[in-house]
């Protein structure tokens, strides 16, 4: 069943797609995720630092209001003062003096509404800078309770206290949120007696100052809870008071529903944070606002999208030119291998500029190759007329061993016949020499083979150097059945007889001796010969190409490339000799 075959052209964009495409827009999602942990992580420290920042200035700013309450009821006149007024002693002149005293501290921090001391008797003098009257209080009559229990309240309580955060009555059309700090008034004097309240007024408006930063940042904001949950500062002056409802939740998930249903911002991307002041008893609350962060992070992140857009399609068109021209280049050199396929060898792939350079390449070596075919071609045509006209002149020589051996059986039949067994014997070892050499003569023979061979081939040169030559043979009977290439010692042997002994008068000795260790058989071969130059040893030795006018090398040259053939650089050989001494040839052969 044939499969449906993309084209290469489909194939690249695919493979770019897979390859760019898609990591880049995993990329970009990581890095808007990424983005987006590191937005909410500097919010969250940015929200820690303004809460921590928030609260230090709220208690540097509470602790300067209290050393001006220290400054009233630790100030010996006003103790004095309520002493008096406690026992209605000129009352009337007393409460004007302190009235008076209490309005001196109307000039040592902003923000102060209004100073109040209620005694023990429960005489209340004042000064209100909301009424600016001596009789209308412009806070106590909007609490709800009345000035008894309020005095009961914070009576025999030490020190300072914090009433919440309450509604003014309307005066002058203006409405005043206050919040109040509360003190005992105690006259050391007299074993620490009780004599009465002082109660600092403060506008809400400098809490929210604090929270604030005197800026009006759309991106956060801070409220102020007491400890029953109740609005101490807020934006929207009508829910200071109000409690916040918990609704079974976490106090951070009630703080959040309230930011929330404000609608200060949108509820998308609210984050809401808070810490306690233990000092005070309040907990400041941050709430922020990721919105524009994040619209700004949507912007930057629709522009990558568009550029990547962008980018992609330019990718795309160059690579649609790319493919198309390197199709079109591939499409010409198949184009040209179909024609050889169909016979047409002659034709081959034009080369161009345009062609990229690995279709250049994959041409050219095309186009070599089919020149080497052809000229192969050629040679083989050659090859097998010269063939056929071997097997012709084969068939004619087919006779010419056979003959041979039939001309040296009659001579030798002859010798016989006149008892010259000497000559007998030297055809025969002839006929032998010539029948082991021509029968597969690169055949595998075992080393007992090659020991009768060299009996009949010593048989010859003794017979040659009349009875002169000695030899010795050591051959121990494990090493009988070693397997090696035919005729593999032939050339060592023979050059000890045509080149080592020639001319030397001393009695020829030669030497051979086989030793099998392991899967190793040591062959040395050894004769009393002329020896060879040294030069000519270091050459063997090395592995180098001997000149081809040394005739008394060429057989050994020969027997080594044989091996190096055969043993494929397993056998190892060595060679030693002297001039007008000797020569010794070292070989170990693989035995396996």
């Amino acid at each position: 069943m044939k499969r449906n075959r993309k084209s290469l052209s489909i194939q690249l964009i695919l493979s770019f797609l897979v390859t760019s495409i898609i990591p880049i827009v995993i990329i970009n999602l990581f890095s808007y995720w990424n983005i987006l942990d590191i937005v909410n992580e500097n919010n969250n420290d940015l929200m820690k630092y303004n809460l921590n920042r928030t609260k230090t200035a709220l208690d540097i700013s509470i602790e300067s209001y209290e050393d001006v309450l220290y400054q009233i009821y630790s100030n010996d006149e006003v103790i004095q003062l309520i002493n008096r007024i406690n026992q209605e002693d000129e009352l009337v002149v007393c409460k004007n003096q302190l009235r008076r005293t209490l309005h001196g501290y109307f000039y040592v921090k902003d923000y102060i509404k209004d100073i109040s001391v209620i005694t023990e008797n429960g005489t209340l003098v004042f000064y209100d800078t909301i009424t600016g009257s001596t009789t209308r209080n412009s806070w106590i009559s909007g609490l709800g309770i009345s000035q008894e229990e309020l005095y009961a309240r914070y009576a025999g309580r030490k020190g300072t206290h914090f009433m919440p955060t309450g509604k003014t009555g309307n005066f002058q059309n203006e409405s005043h949120y206050l919040f109040h700090m509360v003190h005992q008034v105690v006259d050391f004097k007299k074993q620490n007696k009780e004599i009465g309240l002082v109660i600092l007024t403060i506008d809400e408006e400098m809490l929210e100052n604090i929270c604030t930063g005197g800026e009006e940042d759309l991106a956060a904001y801070c409220f102020i809870v007491d400890q029953a949950g109740k609005l101490v500062s807020f934006q929207d002056k009508s829910l200071l008071g109000k409690a916040i409802e918990l609704g079974g939740g976490s106090k951070m998930q009630a703080y959040e529903k309230f930011a929330k249903e404000q609608s200060l911002f949108s509820s998308n991307g609210i984050c809401v944070d808070a810490i306690q002041d233990e000092k005070l008893g309040w907990e400041i609350v941050n709430v922020s606002s990721q919105e524009k962060t994040l619209e700004k992070i949507g912007s930057q992140q629709k522009l990558t999208f568009l550029m990547m857009i962008g980018f992609i399609a330019v990718l795309l068109v160059i690579i649609l030119f790319l493919a198309q021209r390197l199709t079109k280049s591939v499409k010409s050199v198949v184009k040209i291998m179909q024609s050889a396929s169909e016979g047409r060898l002659q034709e081959r792939v034009q080369i161009n500029r345009k062609m990229p350079k690995e279709v250049e390449v994959i041409a050219r070596q095309y186009n070599d190759t089919m020149d080497r075919l052809v000229e192969s071609m050629e040679r083989e045509k050659e090859l097998n007329r010269q063939w056929k006209d071997a097997e012709i002149t084969a068939l004619e020589a087919q006779i010419n061993p056979h003959f041979l051996y039939n001309t040296l059986d009659t001579i030798n039949w002859i010798a016989i016949g006149k008892k010259e067994f000497d000559v007998s014997r030297a055809i025969t070892a002839l006929a032998r020499i010539l029948r082991y050499g021509i029968d597969n003569s690169n055949g595998i023979v075992t080393i007992r083979e090659e020991y009768e061979w060299l009996m009949q081939y010593l048989l010859l040169q003794q017979n040659r150097l009349k009875d002169e030559l000695e030899s010795i043979i050591s051959i121990p009977p494990e090493a009988m059945e070693v397997k090696v290439h035919k005729l593999l010692f032939q050339p060592f042997i023979e050059n000890s007889f045509v080149h080592g002994f020639e001319g030397v008068k001393r009695k020829p000795i030669l030497d051979i001796r086989m030793e099998l260790t392991g899967n190793t058989l040591k062959v040395r071969i050894k004769d009393n010969g002329k020896g060879m130059p040294e030069h000519i040893v270091e050459a063997i030795n090395q592995g180098l190409h001997l000149e081809e006018g040394n005739r008394s090398c060429i057989g050994m040259q020969n027997a080594l490339y044989r091996m190096k053939l055969y043993y494929e650089g397993e056998a190892q050989i060595h060679v030693e000799s002297q001039e007008g001494a000797y020569t010794k040839i070292s070989m170990e052969l693989p035995a396996g």
